[in-house]
């Protein structure tokens, strides 16, 4: 008898379609509001962007990540935000005082003593790891091609050239990252699993989970406790902290915290991915350099009707050098060209270069903050731009004003909040 859910990616293009359409069919079919795709639209970047689908991060000076107990971890050291742990510490105990008044299936693997197998991961720390291979990658590019740079301007061409084609798969930055497939989903600290099986084996989901005695009292205990859970992966529960269309139960542990509104979660526990990142995007630059270019190098040239060999020695920079040769501007011109390259931007090249110029024009006179919050808002909430620094500045008050529409909770909120 053929499988009807996917266990493996091993099958054909086709026979993995079907199987995956059958799996989102029977899903589809339990009437849970919490029981969220987030695989579909923007659904994909919660708790990973603000309001403005601008990057964000945990802002480790003001957030507390609390650690899980040993009764509800499987491992020392897993943690999430206060309240999220808070609320799922409440979960798990409604769990376990069902269990022993056997209102719920007490031999389910999963769904009888919660436990957390995966929790909050420091996205900077995720980013550190993946850049490290992905420096290397881009070593083994210039290697492959035979790519040899005399200088750091021939290599940033080089290097734009490179991400021109693989940016939008394999981000270069800290915010593309963070707004990528690359980042986990546990970044957020919103975000906890209570198993640990491979999310791409459709037919487990249904075995532990949809087919459980304890599925129905799972999804409406988590909505009671203020969890969606992820329809691709139902062992992940995810904080809802939205007041709209309707107040999260989440809202009423956050406001132990003093944080009694969605706005308040993303104002106080969360800033711009951009912030404190400039700097180290600076030096990981002259890191890079250092990576790929060659000690030295043969090139031929024509001198009177002859071929000659000239062997070349890179520029070498120390890093004072390095930020004295170039300035702020050059820096932040690169920045804006990668991340144009990271988001697949439908700006044409003359606005985006316009747009470059706007921003430098704010940073050298509203300083290296407001130029980065004005692009990195422009950038990821789109619109038609109209190359000029007074369409920037109108712009951004509009945007400023939808905001505040959104946390008066007279429109819906981007990113599902």
């Amino acid at each position: 008898m053929a499988e009807k859910y996917i266990q493996s990616n091993k099958s054909g293009t086709k026979d993995l379609f079907q199987k995956r359409v059958a799996y989102d069919v029977a899903l589809a079919g339990y009437p849970y509001k919490n029981l969220v795709d987030f695989h579909f639209g923007e659904k994909y970047l919660y708790g990973r962007v603000n309001r403005l689908f601008v990057p964000m991060v945990v802002d480790q000076n003001r957030t507390p990540i609390k650690k899980f107990n040993s009764t509800t971890a499987k491992e020392r050291g897993l943690g999430a935000i206060s309240f999220v742990v808070d609320a799922f510490n409440d979960l798990a105990q409604q769990f376990q005082k069902c269990a022993m008044t056997r209102k719920i299936d007490t031999t389910d693997p999963y769904l009888t003593t919660l436990k957390v197998y995966k929790a909050y991961v420091d996205p900077r720390r995720a980013y550190g790891d993946y850049k490290k291979t992905y420096w290397g990658a881009l070593g083994a590019i210039f290697r492959k091609h035979n790519i040899k740079v005399k200088n750091f301007d021939e290599f940033e061409k080089q290097l734009l050239k490179i991400l021109g084609a693989t940016a939008g798969r394999e981000p270069f930055t800290q915010p593309g990252f963070i707004k990528s497939r690359r980042a986990p989903v546990t970044c957020s600290g919103l975000v906890i699993e209570i198993a640990d099986l491979d999310a791409s084996n459709d037919q487990e989901k249904i075995d532990q989970f949809v087919n459980s005695n304890n599925w129905n009292f799972y999804l409406n205990a988590c909505a009671s406790y203020g969890f969606m859970v992820d329809r691709h992966v139902p062992w992940r529960l995810v904080a809802d902290i939205g007041l709209y269309p309707r107040k999260s139960p989440m809202l009423d542990y956050a406001g132990a915290y003093g944080l009694d509104s969605t706005n308040k979660i993303i104002n106080i526990y969360y800033k711009s991915a951009y912030l404190d990142y400039f700097e180290n995007f600076k030096t990981g630059l002259l890191d890079l350099y250092n990576k790929v270019k060659l000690r030295n190098f043969l090139i031929t040239e024509e001198c009177n009707g002859r071929t000659i060999s000239k062997r070349v020695t890179p520029v070498t920079y120390s890093r004072s050098a390095f930020f004295e040769k170039f300035s702020e501007e050059d820096f932040l011109k690169i920045y804006f060209k990668i991340r144009f390259l990271e988001e697949e931007s439908q700006f044409p090249e003359n606005e985006q270069n316009s747009m470059i110029d706007d921003c430098i024009e704010l940073y050298l006179g509203r300083g290296l903050d407001t130029a980065l919050n004005s692009f990195e808002r422009i950038l990821n909430k789109t619109f038609d731009y109209s190359g000029s620094l007074s369409y920037i500045v109108e712009h951004l008050k509009a945007l400023k004003d939808a905001e505040f529409a959104e946390s008066e909770g007279t429109t819906g909120a981007s990113s599902g909040y």
